[in-house]
């Protein structure tokens, strides 16, 4: 898939920076200490904290900035992330949807 992983979190970038160090993530992990992107993508609600802190959530943005598939968090005793497969399935069938993918 011609896809690129970034996780975006509300901490600071060097909290940011060590917690990727100590949990062997090696992908683009961004600040969006002011919300900005949270706000955004309406990803403020689907929370522990709703409003204040963004939850767990997942969205597919086309390369105009688009969202074309998401995963919010269902709440209490609900998974707070996405198994792989799932995520693979799901992103694998919207991009073929949407007619923006290709082969993986």
């Amino acid at each position: 898939m011609d896809l690129e992983l970034v996780s975006v979190m509300v901490d600071p970038l060097d909290q940011l920076q060590m917690e990727a160090a100590d949990r062997g993530i090696t992908g683009i992990v961004a600040a969006d200490v002011d919300k900005t992107v949270s706000n955004e993508y309406d990803a403020m609600e689907a929370s522990m904290h709703p409003g204040v802190k963004p939850g767990h959530t997942f969205i597919l943005v086309d390369v105009n900035g688009n969202v074309i598939w998401r995963w919010d968090w269902g709440g209490h005793g609900a998974a707070m992330y996405v198994e792989n497969d799932d995520l693979y399935e799901w992103v694998s069938r919207e991009l073929g949807e949407s007619g923006a993918g290709g082969s993986s």
